[in-house]
């Protein structure tokens, strides 16, 4: 990225955005979105090309060194197109709605976005990262841009007409449709829902399907809120990320995911979100089971963001960059020589036997070298409570190397302060402040409940939605209004001070006046305020993101205030995405779980009209794959697996960092799986993946052996795949059949 004082700006230069201020001595003539760029489009006639991403995004940064910052290809987009950019994190609204355009388009997604669009802004052509040049079949960037100005100025008819389709599936897509049939939402269909959700737990490892492993913790948060069957594979997940190396062993917060089953290899990524919903769940862990370690856990993430991620003022930074000068993850990394420079031979051998070095080199740049590991990330390898007794003395090791690290080139620091990220970590800290007896958290959430109050309110009261400098912009989403509210009555329960709920309630009303229309009936909350100009489609979205959906949390915000009914109305208007794939709605289910526990049951009518809704990506997957079983013998399985034609899933060792195939068996079975033997896969090679990848075609079959007989009884098994055909993937789904 380049930042030279001597190359000229373009108008990212005015903008407050790290990551569009990352742009701003790119040669491509960038604008931000907005009216000026929209009129230049229209006046000039030509298409937009639409880069959306986020400061700590690697491939972003990769396709800026490549594309972005190479004047040849910036003259060719100079010439062809009028280029936004856009960050996600700023203006989620678009990010979300052209990403259901890509994912039409091309049955996948991912950062950097790359979407043209017509000069009314409709969607007709559009991808995620493209290599500046064409590779293995895959056409590059280049190659793209003149091929879609080539279709602009010679068939116009035709991307009008892809243009049209698009907005009107867009449109289709972004009310929630109702179920296909009656349903009676009770304690036991919630069970249902969440016993779906987990069917691909790792035993083995703890988490859910295969890698790459995300926490996923709005999961962790329904099934804690549960309290039920599930918190075995809860607290299993808990410790085991505890123990990798997604989390940082000296510093206290988590990496975004995990490149591997083991939890050990992260992305390292540092984003507000996932260490407030984690450092809520470790808190609500601890409340739980009295365990101290989850206690600990906590305290280390707590303390983590207020020492590197918190403004002077008293908000939360958004995010620390995966890499340092393009390697990954350098600043965390040591080898056993630097550890020993530290902490001298003797404390370094304990230190490395329990943070693993000794085992040997665990890392290999993905990126750089030739794969094999040379450096070591910290981790546990040995259950936590063996550390325990060692604590008094490894806490100054880990101070002394946390310092030592500290002298390092350090990672970007996105210093955008967001009002939904931050009232995520003000909800965790008035939860960790009260359960752990530790006032400083309470002042911290308060002191930036405060912040959010008096400077992320315009003159009307109304919320934006960031603010970087003392400059805040962009009007707030449903997220930030629903997740502020939430916060602030987390922190009235945490200290019983009622200018807190009075606030929520102030923050709840405007909610309700900004993103529903129908005051009889709220049917589900827009997104987007009524006002808003620069959308062509409004959504309503009830689908987690990994961030809870802002719909499920107003309806939770909504219950808390008494609002009953208008509770009740968004989990209707979501109910039947819920019965069809409550895997991804873990904050809708969880809300729908505490009305039941307030309220009782909710009845839901069927959908009769005839409506021509076109499926969704989530219901393209799900119609790929079918599955059969034959019992051999007593203690053996085999389950067939059809694939449509024309599709494949990867195999369970996929290559590429991939999604691997994964059969759960559910219920009481499970406990007598002796093993799941997988057939080996095909290799493939396809234009969206760097390397060949191992999959699964036509029919395959997966032999389940068990421990003793299980022919007298029904098996219930959960599949997770991805499915993809030649060009590009649709999204992991898990389903589930009973034989």
């Amino acid at each position: 990225m380049s930042n030279s004082v001597n190359q000229p700006t373009n108008r990212l230069a005015k903008e407050s955005s790290p990551y569009l201020l990352q742009h701003q001595h790119n040669p491509v003539d960038w604008y931000p979105w907005g009216d000026e760029a929209f009129e230049a489009a229209r006046a000039q006639n030509r298409p937009i090309f639409l880069s959306v991403g986020y400061s700590t995004c690697y491939w972003c940064h990769v396709m800026e060194r490549q594309s972005f910052e190479n004047h040849g290809v910036a003259d060719e987009m100079n010439r062809r197109f009028i280029n936004i950019k856009v960050d996600r994190e700023e203006r989620p609204d678009v990010d979300q709605l052209y990403m259901m355009a890509v994912q039409l388009l091309t049955r996948h997604g991912g950062w950097p976005m790359s979407v043209f669009l017509m000069p009314d802004l409709r969607p007709f052509y559009g991808g995620t990262y493209f290599p500046p040049q064409d590779m293995q079949g895959r056409p590059g960037f280049v190659t793209i841009l003149r091929g879609i100005d080539e279709a602009w100025q010679q068939r116009r008819d035709d991307v009008t007409r892809t243009a049209d389709q698009l907005v009107r599936m867009l449109s289709q897509l972004a009310e929630p449709a109702r179920p296909k049939q009656s349903l009676l939402i009770d304690a036991p269909r919630v069970d249902e829902w969440i016993a779906r959700s987990v069917g691909d737990f790792d035993s083995t490892h703890g988490g859910f399907g295969g890698p790459p492993k995300f926490p996923r913790q709005t999961l962790l948060e329904v099934m804690l809120t549960q309290n039920g069957p599930n918190m075995p594979s809860v607290l299993r997940t808990l410790d085991a990320m505890a123990a990798g190396g997604i989390r940082d062993h000296l510093g206290g917060g988590f990496h975004r995911y995990s490149t591997d089953a083991r939890w050990l290899v992260p992305h390292f990524e540092i984003m507000l979100y996932d260490n407030a919903m984690l450092a809520w769940c470790y808190v609500e862990a601890h409340r739980l089971t009295g365990e101290s370690r989850y206690a600990d856990v906590a305290r280390g993430i707590f303390d983590f963001v207020l020492r590197e991620m918190t403004d002077p003022a008293g908000g939360f930074y958004t995010a620390f960059d995966a890499e340092v000068d393009a390697m990954e993850g350098q600043s965390y990394l040591w080898m056993a020589q630097q550890i020993e420079q530290v902490l001298g031979k003797e404390d370094a051998k304990v230190f490395n036997r329990i943070y693993g070095v000794d085992r040997g080199p665990n890392f290999a740049d993905p990126h750089h070298g030739d794969g094999t590991p040379n450096q070591n990330i910290l981790y546990l390898p040995r259950p936590l409570e063996l550390t325990a007794e060692l604590e008094h003395r490894l806490s100054p090791m880990r101070q002394k190397l946390y310092e030592a690290r500290r002298q390092r080139k350090q990672p970007l620091l996105d210093t955008k302060i967001l009002t939904s990220w931050n009232a995520l970590m003000i909800r965790a800290l008035a939860l960790g402040g009260m359960v752990l007896n530790e006032p400083r958290y309470l002042q911290a959430a308060g002191r930036a409940a405060e912040f959010l109050l008096n400077h992320h309110r315009d003159p009307q009261g109304e919320l934006y939605r960031s603010s970087r400098d003392g400059r805040p912009k962009h009007h707030g989403f449903l997220d930030d209004y629903a997740f502020f509210a939430q916060s602030l009555l987390a922190l009235y329960e945490s200290t019983g001070q009622s200018q807190w709920r009075l606030h929520a309630m102030d923050i709840a009303n405007r909610m309700l006046d900004q993103f529903y229309e129908d005051k009889v009936s709220i049917g589900g909350l827009y997104f987007t305020r009524a006002s808003s100009t620069d959308l062509i489609v409004r959504q309503k979205v009830g689908a987690d993101s990994p961030l809870p959906s802002g719909n499920a949390v107003a309806a939770m915000v909504l219950l808390q205030l008494g609002r009953v009914r208008e509770s009740a109305a968004v989990l209707e208007a979501f109910s039947g995405q819920m019965e069809e794939q409550a895997e991804g709605m873990s904050a809708m289910v969880q809300a729908t779980l505490q009305y039941i526990r307030q309220s009782g049951s909710l009845s839901v009518s069927a959908d009769v009209s005839s409506s021509d809704r076109p499926l969704s990506p989530h219901q393209l997957a799900e119609g790929i794959v079918s599955i059969s079983a034959d019992r051999t013998d007593p203690n053996r399985l085999l389950v067939r697996v059809e694939i449509a034609n024309g599709f494949h899933i990867n195999a369970h060792q996929p290559s590429a960092g991939l999604l691997a195939t994964q059969l759960t068996v559910m219920g009481d079975a499970a406990s007598q799986v002796r093993q799941i033997d997988y057939p080996p896969g095909e290799q493939r090679s396809f234009e969206f993946a760097p390397e060949p990848v191992a999959v699964y075609e036509n029919t395959i079959t997966i032999a389940v052996i068990f421990n003793q007989p299980q022919s007298d009884r029904p098996i219930t098994l959960s599949l997770r795949y991805q499915a993809c055909d030649d060009r590009a993937c649709l999204p992991p789904v898990s389903r589930q059949w009973t034989i």
